[in-house]
């Protein structure tokens, strides 16, 4: 026989006036448990007016006395005086060492007020003619976000927590493989809870490394999610089979898609589809998503991975340009740029793996002597600066030569085969400049 779990009280006001007591009754320490609490957590109006009150008076330096907060509230408080409403708050003040239960049934109480609230909008606009369905699922999921966002408690820890974190386990900081020990090396792999932007102008192997380096990644049996707004799928796998060929003789990408291969060179493709199969590979190719698309698919993957026993290592989003942009910056470039490198940040986060945003750099490349790329070349780059953990620029001199008609061939030979992965930001590392080796038209990167 099942039993029915008995119905939550919504608006616990009680315990409401007693947590706000509390932190009333010790202003000593209001400064550290207020910065536990959100107004909106209050069902009460007068007691979120008088929490505001009292945060907004500590923030500048004002002691909580009873005179000014009692004056804070408005004379006509229903059917109590602001006086006895003042005096009633502080009468239910309990130990301090309760606010810790109190803060948790005031944010759960506040939570379920809020699913229920945004259920009772979708449903009334869900038949109504004029809304788009697809756009009341992205504010569903926005939402949702906003709630989940204040599930997790306090992580402010002490140095000593710190120091023992530290010399738990290095092997659980080590990131999936790069599929490069050079890179592995200077980068400590696609380490989890991180952002790296990968940038580049075109035509300098940006989608070459993506799916050569998250190839070899997901054999590794490491799960890799990835968003490509610009390439198909058809085209994204083409590369993988071309450049898991490991061998110059293999088929071009491109005449992997056009088809154009000699016998045995289609008995080569069958070998690479062979390799491939089962990898913990998934790619998403729609060309327009929004950021919160991409969460919420990326949360749908990592579940996937996660009934399989599969970490999700990575999702890399090609290219950051190309996400769909909220309406809150209408067209404010670089503060779209960082909204998205924010969330990038978030997402790495919140699903502890290692996020790629693939960037294209500005046209002022073209326009130096020394084409190499430097920090200011990154499109709108402050807030993508301050949110990556890792930035680095891929160049091919090869690919400037082929445009010098006074170029001597053996110059283009040489540099031909030739990547630079230049590590311009490494917050926990050094910078410095990776020598690869390619054959772009295979989308095939190794190690030197």
């Amino acid at each position: 026989m099942t039993t029915l779990a008995a119905n939550v009280q919504l608006d616990e006001v009680d315990n409401e006036i007693s947590l706000l007591g509390t932190m009333l009754m010790s202003p000593e320490t209001f400064g550290i448990t207020s910065g536990r609490v959100r107004s909106e957590w209050f069902s009460d109006g007068l007691l979120r007016y008088l929490f505001e009150t009292a945060c907004r008076m500590a923030g500048e330096g004002s002691r909580l006395s009873p005179q000014p907060l009692i004056a804070a509230l408005p004379e006509d408080c229903g059917a109590i005086r602001r006086e006895d409403l003042y005096a009633r708050i502080c009468g239910a003040a309990v130990p301090v060492s309760s606010l810790g239960g109190m803060i948790a049934v005031a944010k759960d109480r506040w939570a379920r007020r809020e699913l229920l609230a945004r259920a009772d909008d979708i449903r009334v606009r869900a038949v109504l003619t004029n809304e788009n369905p697809f756009d009341l699922a992205t504010d569903l999921v926005l939402g949702l976000d906003q709630v989940n966002a204040d599930r997790t408690e306090s992580r402010v820890k002490t140095l000593d927590d710190a120091l023992a974190s530290v010399d738990e386990a290095p092997a659980k900081r080590r990131g999936a493989t790069t599929g490069l020990l050079a890179l592995d090396k200077k980068l400590n792999g696609y380490v989890p809870g991180q952002l790296y932007v990968i940038a580049g102008r075109p035509g300098m192997g940006k989608s070459a490394f993506m799916c050569s380096s998250l190839r070899r990644t997901a054999q590794y049996g490491k799960g890799v999610a990835i968003f490509s707004l610009e390439m198909t799928k058809e085209e994204i796998a083409a590369r993988c089979m071309s450049d898991s060929l490991d061998s110059t003789s293999a088929p071009f990408f491109g005449s992997i898609l056009n088809g154009q291969m000699s016998r045995p060179q289609e008995e080569m493709i069958g070998m690479a589809k062979d390799s491939l199969s089962g990898l913990p590979l998934y790619i998403e190719d729609e060309a327009r998503l929004t950021f919160t698309e991409i969460v919420a698919k990326a949360r749908e993957v990592k579940a996937k991975l996660n009934a399989a026993g599969i970490p999700l290592s990575v999702v890399c989003i090609d290219h950051m340009g190309l996400v769909t942009p909220s309406n809150r910056y209408a067209g404010n470039k670089v503060a779209e740029a960082g909204e998205v490198s924010g969330h990038a940040r978030a997402l790495a986060k919140e699903l502890d793996c290692c996020v790629i945003l693939l960037c294209q750099l500005s046209r002022e490349v073209e326009k130096r002597d020394d084409k190499r790329p430097v920090m200011s070349d990154l499109r709108w780059s402050g807030e993508i600066e301050q949110d990556a953990h890792v930035i680095g620029f891929l160049y091919r001199e090869a690919y400037y030569l082929a445009q010098d008609a006074n170029v001597m061939p053996h110059q283009l030979s040489e540099a031909r085969n030739k990547l630079e992965f230049l590590i311009r930001k490494n917050r926990n590392g050094e910078t410095a400049d990776v020598a690869l080796w390619c054959s772009i038209g295979h989308s095939m990167i190794r190690d030197e």
